[in-house]
């Protein structure tokens, strides 16, 4: 009984009454036989529906996540550094922490956990920036100021500064490299972007190892995985990641940055 007063009160949402209002108005004029005047609706239905109600979105993100493993011990062993690339927190003036973790916080929290941990002497962070009273915020710069809290930290910090995008970041990391003399990168980012990202990597003459994190795709999750559903919101958060990726790595390729 609980379990569908729970679908009725689902059903109540916005998003989820909308598409069903669509969904009746578009059998109301399929019954009325009016073909002509039902192809914009039904286009309509059909991306909602497709993108919503199936797990096509998470299948694709899937796609992009499986692409790199995460690496073994090993593999690991002898890192001269850690980089974590941006888009896990923004820099916050109400937060306590003085930052709002973002969709990609995984980023961040592998990251530490690793140089925590003791895998590699130097974590290097990059990110973008934010306006504020006519200067930019820096993403990195916001986490070590809260970093600052917690003097017994053992490794080296280094801020890459604001970043344009991951180019930024790999030509930024490629100079640190020739100064500091380091020749293993651990790079960590969300396994969606990791593909972009190995692939600017080396464009940029930087071989790393691959860490990905943050896995958005239902089917990297635990519980089964439910090919048909009532419409979800958060597909659209999964799509829109991966269309972000599809689109940005032609764009990179197309600037032969990649």
């Amino acid at each position: 009984m609980n379990a569908i007063l729970r679908e009725l009160l689902y059903l109540l949402q916005p998003f989820c009454l909308a598409w069903l209002l669509l969904t009746v108005w578009l059998l109301r004029m399929l019954w009325k036989r009016l073909w002509r005047w039902s192809l914009l609706p039904m286009s309509a239905w059909l991306i909602l529906t497709t993108i919503s109600c199936t797990s096509i979105p998470s299948w694709l993100m899937a796609g992009l996540e499986s692409r790199h493993s995460l690496p073994a011990a090993a593999e690991m062993q002898s890192a001269d550094a850690i980089v974590c690339l941006g888009g896990g927190v923004e820099p916050s003036l109400m937060e306590p922490t003085g930052m709002h973790l973002a969709r990609g916080a995984d980023r961040i929290a592998t990251a530490l956990s690793m140089a925590i941990s003791g895998v590699a002497p130097v974590l290097v962070i990059g990110g973008g920036g934010y306006e504020h009273e006519g200067r930019f915020v820096s993403e990195a710069d916001a986490i070590f100021d809260n970093l600052a809290n917690y003097p017994k930290l053992n490794f080296e910090q280094i801020s890459l500064g604001v970043c344009t995008n991951t180019r930024d970041e790999a030509l930024k990391v490629a100079e640190l490299m020739e100064k500091r003399g380091w020749k293993k990168i651990l790079l960590v980012t969300s396994a969606s972007h990791m593909p972009r990202a190995v692939g600017t990597f080396k464009k940029a003459g930087i071989s790393v190892v691959p860490v990905p994190c943050h896995y958005m795709s239902s089917f990297h999750r635990l519980g089964e995985v439910d090919w048909i559903h009532l419409p979800y919101v958060g597909s659209f958060e999964l799509f829109d990641a991966w269309l972000h990726e599809w689109i940005g790595s032609h764009i990179y390729s197309w600037r032969g940055w990649l």
